[in-house]
């Protein structure tokens, strides 16, 4: 069995001038690895650049029909705003708002940008359009619900995705039939919804989970509501920005559909902890607005999804007169066989970069906490798993002891390799899909109370808290050490999720909320 031990006992000291040409050879070595894998870098660097430069390219060519549908939602807006419906009134506002923004910025890069040349021979008459998709009809076989979000779920590298994912397969089994809708277009998907191939693989994933059309950007999207929105009975809404930017057209074309306002994440919340931890007045001011955005969502929604009951309280404390229920993240519990402590090694973390705080609590970490537990055990390694992730993340990989794997499409073989997971964030809000991902796979948490939250998990019973950076490295350093306690934490971990966040123990919130 591997035992982690503190190396106290310095090395003898070798001959100087005889390891000199060594040691030469050994730092050549190095610096011609670093060199090969810093041009790796820029390479891909490059890459991402030119995808970036089509995408805003494509995003410009998409302003000319957000200004010809300026009229048609202003006056959507004045029919809602001669209502005597109070509680759309501050989103509405927000809405018109958000849209004279969209033209004022139009119009600005229409004076930038220069004008297309015309090769030689070319006729001026403009380009045929392709004739708009097929508006798909209402599905029949029970009720219809429609889900509005900014993109297909990324399941396989987002937690909230994964929720959204898990979530649309109880909707399922209550027996609603279900229409997805991205607000980016076709053209416009972000990441690796951009490869057509990849994007009908996660359209595959919801289909076989009863979604029955798939409907890309808000051109899309406005025709569907037009044709079939007397029939929806639900229209759920992701995101607070998404509620802004649909809830009129929604509240016009879909007179009798319960609106579900779904959170995903207290936003305004998780940018006043970055505000408080990183001392920034701008971002404080940042906060306090998109907090009273979201309250202003759910005021206008029928019923308000939170992820937690600690959010759900933090909304009704807000805002007393709204409807909210809680939805937490929910995990499918693998029912195998798992390593024992003594054929693991090694630390890891999971998290998508485009989350801010994954990045924060790395580069924290890697420079505040780790290298304690280095000076403890030279060959410790931290695995860092995610797509996305900045620069200076990225540049952790050239530390000793570290390296950075970005996505990786099968994560159970690296929960059972790995003896403990970190989860060191300074700031978030909800519930971390990281944390119960782990657990589930029986591989204890270190984490800091940020990253405990929401889940019901107690210290010491269920995975060990600290927010020191000291104290942090020695509960890591516990649990390489001490089997019994690894043990411990493992199977108390996987049981209280399997009790409280699991499919079978969610299934019926669901089925109470939508079933009806």
């Amino acid at each position: 069995m591997r035992q982690y031990q503190s190396t106290s006992e310095p090395a003898a000291p070798a001959n100087t001038a005889s390891a000199t040409p060594a040691m030469a050879r050994a730092r050549e070595a190095v610096l011609q690895r670093e060199l090969a894998r810093l041009l790796r870098q820029l390479a891909a660097n490059q890459d991402h650049l030119t995808r970036l430069d089509a995408e805003i390219d494509a995003k410009n060519r998409n302003l000319d029909w957000l200004a010809r549908q300026l009229a048609e939602r202003d006056q959507l807006i004045a029919n809602l705003h001669a209502s005597h419906s109070w509680r759309l009134t501050a989103p509405i506002r927000s809405l018109s708002h958000r849209l004279r923004k969209i033209v004022r910025l139009q119009k600005t890069i229409r004076l930038r940008r220069p004008p297309p040349s015309v090769p030689a021979g070319a006729s001026d008459a403009a380009p045929a359009m392709a004739p708009p998709p097929a508006i798909p009809a209402l599905p029949s076989g029970g009720p219809v619900m429609l889900i509005i979000s900014d993109h297909l779920p990324l399941y396989d590298q987002q937690s909230g995705g994964l929720r959204l994912k898990t979530l649309i397969g109880l909707i399922g089994e209550a027996g609603l039939r279900m229409v997805h809708a991205s607000m980016f277009g076709p053209d416009f998907q972000p990441g690796i919804l951009g490869n057509p191939e990849a994007r009908a693989r996660y359209q595959a994933a919801l289909g076989a989970l009863g979604v029955t059309d798939f409907l890309f950007g808000p051109e899309q999207i406005d025709g569907y509501l037009k044709a079939n929105g007397n029939g929806l009975a639900w229209v759920v809404i992701v995101f607070p920005d998404t509620m802004h930017k649909m809830l009129a057209p929604v509240r016009s074309y879909c007179p009798g559909a319960r609106v579900v306002y779904d959170m995903v994440d207290f936003h305004g919340l998780r940018m006043r902890r970055e505000a408080e931890l990183r001392r920034d007045a701008a971002l404080r001011d940042q906060a306090e607005r998109q907090f009273k955005a979201e309250i202003a969502a759910a005021r206008a929604a029928d019923v308000t999804i939170a992820i937690t009951e600690d959010e759900r309280a933090a909304m009704l404390q807000a805002a007393p007169d709204v409807v909210v229920e809680v939805l937490p993240n929910i995990f499918e519990m693998p029912e195998r066989q798992f390593p024992e402590p003594s054929a693991r090694r090694d630390l890891l973390f999971v998290g998508g970069f485009w989350h801010r705080p994954n990045g924060d609590a790395m580069l924290w970490f890697a420079n505040e906490i780790f290298p304690i537990i280095q000076a403890e055990i030279p060959d410790i390694v931290l695995r860092i798993v995610g797509a996305n992730a900045e620069n200076e993340v990225l540049a952790l990989g050239a530390r000793p002891g570290i390296e950075i794997l970005g996505y990786v499409p099968r994560l159970d073989p690296l929960f059972d390799r790995h003896r403990v997971f970190v989860a060191p964030l300074r700031y978030g809000a909800g519930m971390k899909g990281k944390v119960g991902q782990s657990l589930i796979h029986s591989l204890p948490v270190v984490a800091t109370t940020i990253g405990a939250e929401g889940m019901g998990l107690i210290p010491g019973q269920h995975l060990l808290v600290a927010d020191d950076p000291a104290e942090f490295a020695a509960e890591v350093l516990r649990l390489l050490r001490d089997d019994a306690l690894w043990s411990r934490l493992a199977a108390n971990g996987r049981a209280h999720i399997a009790a409280t966040l699991s499919i079978e123990a969610v299934r019926p919130r669901v089925k109470e909320l939508f079933g009806g």
